[in-house]
């Protein structure tokens, strides 16, 4: 399978390259990839015998073309597409020549637009290269599950990504989903939508789907289920897949996988690529439960186009409407008959019919407008008057800071949905892409009753500033995040927000999500806005999936309903709902849910009973220079006097740290900067004045200043390090360690003696404080984690700790071999844990034999 699709991508890029005619260079890779698939798609047809019933078929036309002196592009495929396969045998005309070839329709053998712009012609030399090393070197099956070394259908997904650039990658956040986690989703899915329609339990959920239960099965009859970020299309085939499954027996296999795709699945994606791929998975599907049969007996494939759209699900032209909440009407009601008009026409029918629903969409989206204008005219007038309300004393009260903000807010919201108004009247089409508009009669009911998917993951720093500007603007749980990048969420969030906003009252939400998400600190407000709001069926860490992934992946799996949560619910730590064991949800709030164990969760509960370190002590970043290669290693010019040994997270151990690099340090031992330097560091930083003054951090004093000195400075700190596998603290005590200087890969705390210093180090070095930690820090690659000033904040430190002569007396004698027993000993009765506690916590991976070194 990688071999194919590397093969195809590389195809690709020749066949884009080497088109004739004059195609626009933007066009050129879309226009080869448009005639590549309906050949892809063709060999999986051919291996059910329904090209004129040969095996060999696209070969052997191939070479008869060739033999006969004609152009591939222009005297096989073009009759081949548009003449054959896109036509009832009846209207084919000389196209018949051709032999028995099934009336496929679909869409995929219509002429597309830039086919109509532009005539461009793949040379019949890439077109030989294209069956001479691609299609005829690998064996196709229709199947999703077929034997090693064949080509199927799910290769589709991985097609996709391999023709995606790198970079194009990473900034969309694009990577294919293993085939057996989508399917765990997809259940998990479908028994949340059960168990929040019905009241029924998870369990008691997946036991009636598995007996197929009448209500079950009557609910999944009318189920809307929405991906949005569809992709390749492998949660709507997954979904597909299962939901003919469990109605098997209703209608012939066939007629029940279309009834499926006309009522059942929506998906919105904005590559057009993946579009037609994901279209492509579903037609074969579909075709792959055909009784084998003659040529003609094929029924035309559905038309896809009125259920998976291309456009963007968080940012959409309209998306002034989804700020406001504003749901279509009854007027929307026709849209889903016109769809299933659409899904079977053929033809000139298919045509009309995809007027018919355009015409429908821009009225129903002009509505939806209307309506939005006469709330933002309401949000106005409230506003100016309430600014004209007199106050206790009489005066008007005026619009102040509150009001005056939602004043703007709402006259700028009123002119964008004017402008909305007259693009409308103007050019009488809907914009791109608007759920209001497209699935109007879905939100009409309430909305979808099951949003699956795994959306996009991309750090915010990966994002245009634009683009992050426009998703605080119309995301609250983006814009609760806080400003700079480390507060700045993943963009999954936004999809997250956007699936809650689309969700149907009593509906549900299936997501892989990044694991980070249950413990980062932006994501807080979303954590107590789902866990006060939702029902919290699953929270599941899959990180042993993550090998499945083709990148660096730690990914969860959030299932909720969207209904309250009874005050007895618990939530499940797996998509196994076999059990009702879990964790009460009235312990998930803003702060790190632990994806953890019920056994773990309570050790961690009972530790949250003792006060927090944060509330005596301040964690702050070490010194940041803005320019490590000007500071770090200075040459032997600097005179000593001004060099200190630098403390980098990957120098720290459990109670010490290497000395690997010096550190140029301008500033005296208050951490002030000198006003001037000696001649040595002075003339060696001259040299790199420039660019010490263009540092980010840099506004005012001596240019060749530091930053975050006055922690890093203090006579007795402890310091650990931000990315590592376990907590490991380390005690700079006394004036002997004034020449050790943590950088920023390094936190820092000040204490006010020696023995506290010592004792906290001793503390935080204990098996118990490792394993709160690890539980709840953000995962990182390698198998480390981000020990932040979050996460040690919030572990316990009880009054008597720092004043405990036993630690410090621990920490004196470290590293002893018989050490870590004794000091998890003291800790533990500190601490009052139980030998259940212990046990639950010494079982958190790592915390207790890993490896020093990083």
């Amino acid at each position: 399978g990688h071999r194919f699709f590397r093969a195809f991508a590389a195809l690709a890029d020749r066949m884009a390259a080497g088109l004739t005619g004059q195609v626009r260079a933007r066009d050129r890779r879309d226009l080869a990839l448009i005639q590549l698939t309906r050949v892809l798609f063709l060999y999986f047809v051919q291996c059910r015998g329904w090209l004129d019933g040969r095996p060999d078929f696209l070969r052997h036309a191939v070479d008869e073309t060739l033999a006969r002196r004609r152009r591939l592009h222009r005297d096989l495929f073009r009759p081949l597409f548009f003449g054959t396969l896109n036509r009832p045998p009846g209207a084919r005309g000389r196209a018949r020549a051709f032999g028995r070839i099934p009336f496929l329709n679909g869409g995929l053998f219509e002429p597309h637009p830039l086919e109509r712009e532009w005539r461009g012609e793949v040379p019949d030399a890439l077109w030989r290269d294209a069956f001479d090393s691609v299609f005829e070197r690998f064996h196709f099956a229709v199947h999703e599950t077929p034997a090693p070394g064949i080509i199927a259908p799910d290769m589709l997904g991985r097609v996709f990504e391999g023709l995606m650039a790198p970079e194009a990658r990473r900034s969309s956040g694009a990577y294919y989903t293993p085939a057996p986690l989508v399917r765990r989703l997809v259940d998990a899915g479908l028994e949340a939508f059960l168990a929040a329609r019905l009241g029924w339990s998870a369990a008691e959920a997946r036991a009636r789907l598995e007996a197929r239960d009448g209500e079950a099965r009557r609910l999944l009859a009318e189920v809307a289920i929405l991906d949005p970020a569809a992709g390749s299309g492998a949660f709507l085939l997954g979904a597909l897949e299962r939901l003919a499954e469990l109605r098997a027996g209703e209608l012939p296999p066939p007629a029940l996988r279309r009834a499926i795709l006309a009522r059942n699945l929506f998906g919105v994606y904005q590559n057009a690529m993946a579009i037609r791929l994901a279209e492509l998975r579903l037609w074969l599907a579909v075709l792959a439960v055909e009784p084998a049969g003659e040529p003609e007996s094929v029924d035309p494939l559905p038309n896809l186009d009125g259920l998976l759209r291309q456009g963007d699900s968080l940012l959409e032209p309209g998306r002034v409407l989804g700020r406001l909440g504003v749901r279509s009407g009854a007027e929307a009601a026709p849209l889903a008959a016109l769809r299933a008009e659409l899904l079977c026409a053929v033809g000139s029918a298919k045509r009309e019919a995809v007027r018919a629903l355009r015409r429908a969409e821009a009225r129903v989206y002009g509505l939806a407008l209307a309506e939005a204008e006469r709330r933002l005219e309401r949000q106005v007038v409230e506003c100016l008057t309430a600014a004209r309300a007199p106050t206790l004393f009489g005066a008007p009260r005026g619009l102040d800071s509150e009001l005056r903000r939602r004043l703007r807010a709402a006259r700028r919201g009123r002119a964008e949905v004017r402008r909305l108004a007259r693009r409308l009247r103007r050019e009488g089409e809907v914009p791109w892409f608007s759920y209001e508009c497209q699935f109007g009669d879905v939100l009409a009911r309430g909305g979808f009753d099951l949003v699956l998917g795994n959306p996009p993951w991309v750090r915010a720093e990966e994002l245009p500033p634009g683009l992050r500007a426009a998703l605080g603007e119309r995301y609250h749980w983006w814009r609760a995040s806080g400003p700079g990048f480390r507060h700045q969420p993943d963009l999954a969030l936004a999809f997250l927000e956007r699936g809650v906003e689309l969700l149907a009252p009593r509906g549900a939400l299936a997501m892989l999500l990044p694991a980070k998400l249950a413990t980062a600190g932006y994501a807080r407000l979303a954590r107590e806005r789902l866990a006060r709001s939702t029902t919290l069926y699953a929270l599941a860490d899959l990180s042993a999936a993550a090998a499945d992934f083709e990148a660096t992946v730690y990914p969860a799996a959030l299932v909720l309903g969207n209904l309250r949560p009874s005050t007895d619910h618990r939530v499940r730590a797996d998509l196994e709902p076999d059990t009702e064991t879990g964790t009460p949800q009235r312990r998930f709030g803003n702060g790190p849910w632990i994806l953890s164990p019920a056994p773990l969760l309570d050790a961690l509960e009972g530790l949250r009973a003792a006060p927090r370190l944060g509330d005596r002590l301040t964690p702050q970043l070490g010194v940041k220079t803005g320019a490590n290669a000007v500071f770090l290693d200075p040459p032997p010019c600097v005179e000593p006097s001004l060099v200190r040994w630098a403390v980098r997270g990957r120098d720290v151990r459990p109670f010490r740290c290497e000395r690997r690099r010096r550190l140029l340090w301008p500033h005296d031992q208050e951490g002030r900067a000198y006003p001037r330097l000696p001649p040595g560091a002075a003339a060696w930083l001259r040299q790199h004045e420039a660019l010490l003054r263009a540092r980010a951090d840099y506004a005012h004093g001596p240019w060749w200043t530091l930053f975050r000195t006055e922690s890093a400075v203090g006579r007795h700190r402890v310091i650990w390090a931000d990315l590592a596998r376990r907590l490991m603290a380390v005690p700079l005590a006394g004036p002997d360690a004034l020449h050790l200087l943590p950088l920023n890969t390094c936190y820092v705390t000040v204490l006010d003696s020696v023995d506290a210093a010592l004792a906290l180090a001793a503390w935080l070095n204990s098996t118990w404080l490792r394993a709160a930690a690890r539980a709840g820090a953000d995962v990182a690659a390698g198998g480390h984690a981000r020990f932040n000033a979050r996460v040690v904040a919030d572990l316990p430190l009880p009054d008597t700790v720092l004043c405990d002569p036993c630690l410090a007396a621990l920490a004196r004698r470290a590293p002893a071999p018989e050490l870590q027993e004794e000091l998890d000993d003291h800790c533990a009765r500190l601490l009052g844990l139980t030998a259940a506690a212990r046990a639950a916590l010494a079982a958190v991976p790592g915390v207790r034999h890993a490896p020093d070194c990083r």
